[in-house]
């Protein structure tokens, strides 16, 4: 009886072991998908039978951190947190005729949330090859201060769209709620509930009475219940 419940105890382990893996074979197509999709060649050299604890497609982070593709970077955020660098030998003919078309672009020098705002100091320069050049942000005084819409690698072309929209009022920001009637003017403290660019309608709170009204974004401070009649 003992003997029969040792060799379960094993085949569990056993099998256990092998769907806690991934092996190079597999990582080696996770980075040569993710090079594909940078428009770099991919030569990547891993050994097929060399093991790491499993990693969701979600938690796997693969970053180029030479800024040219030859070293990239792989990392493991979930549960069983590893990492490891690997080289990408690329053709050097190629590189010469892609470097061509390089230009200098504004880049994170590391991996950086949504949501968070970008300082001086998490901006490098790079050159990239970039499909669409319309929407880079091209000045480092259009990144510094601004949230991230969404997580964005290192050495990645940071875009326009890749940052939160400044409004001209802010959700949750204090705004002074002013209603002319006839010739008196009526001022209250509210809170804006929505965001809202220039003359746009908005939700707001009265902090005195505590109703919820809309209003007419008039400056970053003032909203209008009533908007000018032609």
């Amino acid at each position: 009886m003992k003997k029969f419940i040792y060799l379960i105890i094993l085949f569990f382990i056993f099998n256990h072991s092998n769907a806690a893996t991934v092996n190079g074979s597999e990582l080696k197509e996770r980075i040569s998908k993710w090079l594909k999709t940078q428009g770099a060649n991919t030569q990547v050299e891993i050994l097929d039978n060399i093991k790491y604890p499993y990693c969701n497609e979600k938690d796997l982070l693969i970053s180029d951190i030479s800024g040219s593709h030859r070293l990239i970077k792989v990392n493991c955020i979930g549960e069983d947190k590893w990492s490891f660098i690997v080289r990408n030998k690329q053709n050097a003919e190629s590189n010469k005729n892609k470097s061509k078309n390089k230009v200098n672009v504004l880049a994170l020098k590391n991996r950086l949330k949504s949501g968070t705002i970008i300082n001086e100091n998490d901006i490098i320069v790079i050159k990239k090859h970039v499909k669409n050049k319309n929407d880079l942000v091209k000045n480092k005084t259009d990144l510094v201060g601004k949230k991230l819409k969404k997580s964005i690698n290192s050495n990645r072309p940071i875009y326009h769209s890749n940052l939160e929209k400044d409004w001209l009022i802010q959700k949750n920001s204090s705004i002074i709620i002013e209603n002319k009637i006839g010739s008196i003017t009526v001022k209250d403290q509210g809170i804006a509930l929505e965001n809202a660019d220039f003359m746009d309608v908005l939700k707001v709170k009265n902090i005195k009475s505590g109703k919820i009204i809309y209003g007419f974004a008039k400056n970053q401070k003032k909203v209008v219940l009533k908007a000018k009649q032609n």
